[in-house]
């Protein structure tokens, strides 16, 4: 006769500063309009909570509509982080806060120090008026500065502990490392580019007001408006790279090059591919200090 042999698994579990559920469990999700954001989630949060982008990678944020898995991945968050400034944003939040009231929003712009401009992302930016009240359209790039980025590092910081309480000692743990690693960067930053002699340049869609700001630089954009450049735009961008000495013309990867191209040639300067939209955001910046750095050596 055969014997049925029985064998009994006793489930192991690990304390790691956060309630960690059986394997078989799906991991909790958070969600985050951009890219970039995942970044700062992934830092804060570890390995858990899976994180839903809303925007993917290649897409622009202006116009995007969600698709239908990740309006599903939405409804399982445990809370959504957006920008608040971003075009999508705008059209989408407020109906997924009507469609699932019981989800936190958590707006990352929270106590940032916002840049308003003469159109949403317009190339003459300023700061807010003395009131506080942003009068005109407010560029949403501020995840582009390392200053910004802290308070984004605790706005998010902050969303987490709420969605997960259990967490709250890794959530901060991580946020000093976070930190650190942010200020080290600054720091260097503000080292390298203390003596620059290049300090103006071209960038072809305007995303690097907060950046400029941060250390002093001057951003020229290339679109008019929100628009390709006319010919007495680019006309005026021709003056304007000779009276300041601009040997370097940025734009982002998802856009095409071809305007760029023409006025590189015309004013002899290199093109520079950057990508704000990166999900390795302190990548990015390094490699944006060092090719800020190279307007220099040009």
């Amino acid at each position: 006769m055969k014997k049925l042999l029985v064998f009994l698994f006793i489930p192991i579990f690990f304390v790691t500063g956060c309630k960690t559920k059986q394997a078989e469990d799906p991991k909790p999700i958070v969600t985050v309009t951009i890219l970039p954001l995942q970044y700062f989630a992934e830092q804060l949060a570890g390995d858990r909570f899976r994180v839903n982008v809303m925007v993917p990678p290649g897409v622009s944020h202006h116009n995007y509509d969600p698709n239908p898995r990740q309006l599903q991945e939405l409804e399982k968050s445990k809370a959504l982080f957006i920008n608040g400034h971003l075009g999508f944003e705008q059209a989408w939040v407020p109906k997924m806060k009507s469609n699932y009231p019981g989800l936190p929003v958590i707006d990352l712009s929270s106590g940032i120090n916002l840049i308003t401009s003469e159109g949403s992302e317009g190339e003459h930016a300023h700061e807010s008026e003395p009131d506080g009240h942003s009068h005109e359209g407010v560029d949403p790039h501020y995840w582009m500065s390392l200053t910004e980025a802290r308070k984004i590092a605790k706005n998010m910081a902050s969303g987490l502990i709420k969605a997960d309480p259990s967490c709250r000692q890794m959530v901060e743990a991580n946020l000093l490392k976070l930190n650190t690693r942010i200020d080290s960067l600054a720091a260097t930053m503000s080292t390298r580019f203390s003596g620059l002699n290049h300090r103006s340049f071209l960038i072809f869609h305007p995303a690097l007001a907060y950046f400029a700001r941060d250390y002093h630089l001057i951003q020229h954009s290339m679109e008019n408006g929100g628009k390709e450049p006319t010919a007495s735009h680019f006309r005026e961008l021709v003056d304007l790279a000779a009276t300041e000495k601009i040997n370097t013309i940025f734009i982002q990867k998802e856009y095409d090059q071809e305007n760029a191209q023409a006025l590189s040639r015309e004013i002899g300067a290199v093109i520079t591919v950057i990508d704000p939209m990166s999900p390795d955001w302190f990548a990015e910046m390094e490699q944006l200090a060092t090719k800020i750095s190279e307007m220099d050596r040009r």
